[in-house]
């Protein structure tokens, strides 16, 4: 969820980064608007989806156990993960053909800056897609191994699980900064040109 949310900014700097170039009336401005708050309400139905899908999944699970239900609740994880880039991957789409129309219309910028500003949001998007991975891959290694050591108990398991889950929050919020200076840096050399 947090990469989910970590790729969502990523995108809603995309639209107000087209908004402030192509903001040459008011209706631009509105334009902008309407596309952040249509993907901000898909988001949250998608969450909300998500939320209803593992609570009825608990509920599915009840009766199950050991092995059976670890490879239902890794099953379950991974059909989200999935769901969760597809979703990620539409509203980039998404965003990428709406920024393209207002740099269509836009009159201020030279074609290579239009150019290097669509490669430049293309690449923070790519480099987003491998940090989700990279996390991803880094769960379920870790998850894994987890469920593998027979020498902890279970209260050591849940310990070291918010300790991942710390690490990997901080890691995150480092990933977002970086990506908010880019973002800043690409947006001062826009202006300077």
């Amino acid at each position: 969820m947090k990469t989910i949310m970590t790729i969502s900014m990523a995108m809603l700097m995309l639209a107000v980064f087209s908004g402030r170039l192509t903001a040459e009336d008011n209706t631009s401005g509105t334009a902008v608007k309407c596309q952040r708050t249509q993907q901000k309400s898909e988001r949250k139905a998608h969450i909300q989806q998500q939320k209803q899908e593992n609570k009825a999944f608990r509920q599915s699970t009840k009766g199950l156990t050991g092995t059976e239900k670890t490879d239902a609740i890794v099953s379950h994880r991974e059909t989200q993960y999935q769901e969760n880039k597809a979703f990620t991957q539409q509203q980039h789409t998404e965003n990428m053909a709406f920024l393209n129309s207002k740099l269509a219309t836009n009159t201020k910028l030279t074609d290579a800056q239009k150019t290097e500003l669509t490669t430049f949001f293309e690449s923070q998007y790519q480099e987003n897609v491998s940090f989700r991975d990279k996390q991803h891959t880094e769960n379920v290694s870790y998850f894994t191994s987890l469920a593998n050591d027979t020498t902890l108990t279970m209260d050591q398991k849940k310990t070291k699980i918010k300790e991942h889950f710390a690490a990997q929050k901080a890691e995150t919020k480092d990933h977002i900064q970086q990506q908010k200076s880019e973002r800043k840096a690409e947006r001062n050399s826009m202006t300077t040109k």
